[in-house]
């Protein structure tokens, strides 16, 4: 008579569980890193599509997109109404158009409420202020603030790569924010003369193959009061090179708007929008090691937290007649 094996003693099975936990331990960096990857191809493959809207909209007007309302950039109206038509968003166009030209189509609150798949990249959180939608891109105003004007403010005799404490003098933008070179002493953007100041290729003197045109930023991580990535708003529509991206030590700088809660991916103050740190937003992200970036000839490149601060200054001018290296 042959004899039958007894069942699994509970040895062997916590023997075959403890194996099981160890395969998944070992797989799930694995997994993880694939849809990281996944994820940062999708975020740069936005930034494309952002990218060529743009050259869409400058065959069709001559300039590139008007970073902020021209009708008064410090409150709702900036390039993601413009930029609509050419990201399939007519529709929504339709419905922000009719009040855009007075500034106040945030009040549709269908426009604002919706979020649009090429404006978030899936690393991030998608979050909301109130109801309505954040995103996470914003156009390049420059390598000092969204004043578009020298740091400290009235400083001369600086570089547009000064070091920390110099003087740092603007070196022009694709975009126009709120900038006035005739009033440098204002530190606020409201009767900027060149509010939503519009663009030529021709006029980016350093090459569009040498100078940012976006970027990623992080949505806030929720809760009321913090509107970076509510990109309907002037105040995080842009970014610039002013400080490295995604470091500690890098501080947004938001004024007419809580920063809400944080941690250490969202350093920001409200309390520090001063002639020396003026207003503006850093550039961040959730990837490992770095940032995505696309240039103004709509190439993308992946720039690492590593890089030197002249290198990511010289990167944000349009007109600094630097030498640029950037990987």
């Amino acid at each position: 008579m042959r004899s039958r094996r007894s069942a699994f003693t509970l040895i062997e099975l916590l023997v075959v569980i403890a194996i099981i936990a160890i395969l998944i331990g070992l797989l799930l960096p694995a997994v993880q890193k694939v849809r990281e990857a996944a994820a940062r191809s999708t975020c740069q493959n936005n930034l494309k599509q952002i990218s060529l809207a743009n050259m869409s909209y400058e065959s069709a007007y001559q300039k590139f997109l008007p970073g902020v309302s021209q009708q008064g950039g410090c409150c709702l109206g900036t390039w993601i109404v413009p930029i609509m038509p050419f990201i399939e968003q007519q529709g929504l166009y339709t419905l922000a158009q009719p009040n855009y030209a007075v500034n106040n189509y945030g009040t549709n609150a269908t426009v604002v409420q919706t979020r649009l798949k090429t404006l978030t990249c899936p690393s991030d959180t998608a979050n909301v202020v109130g109801s309505n939608t954040l995103h996470n891109y914003a156009l390049n105003a420059g390598n000092t603030s969204l004043y578009q004007q020298n740091i400290p403010n009235a400083c001369t005799g600086g570089t547009t790569t000064g070091a920390a404490g110099s003087c740092v003098s603007f070196g022009g933008a694709p975009f126009g924010f709120y900038g006035d070179p005739s009033n440098v002493a204002n530190n606020n953007d409201a009767g900027y003369a060149k509010t939503g100041q519009q663009f030529t290729i021709s006029s980016i003197s350093d090459g569009t193959s040498n100078t940012i045109a976006m970027s990623e930023i992080l949505q806030a991580p929720g809760g009321s009061g913090d509107y970076r990535g509510f990109l309907w708003w002037g105040g995080s529509a842009g970014f610039t090179t002013y400080q490295l991206p995604n470091s500690s030590s890098s501080t947004d700088v938001i004024t007419g708007a809580g920063c809400g809660p944080g941690n250490a991916l969202y350093p920001c103050t409200t309390t520090s929008d001063t002639g020396t740190l003026p207003r503006q937003l850093v550039a961040r992200s959730r990837h490992t090691g770095g940032v995505n970036v696309a240039l103004c000839d709509g190439s993308i490149r992946f720039v690492n937290n590593s890089v030197d601060l002249p290198t990511w200054r010289a990167a944000g001018t349009s007109q600094g007649g630097e030498t640029l290296q950037l990987q």
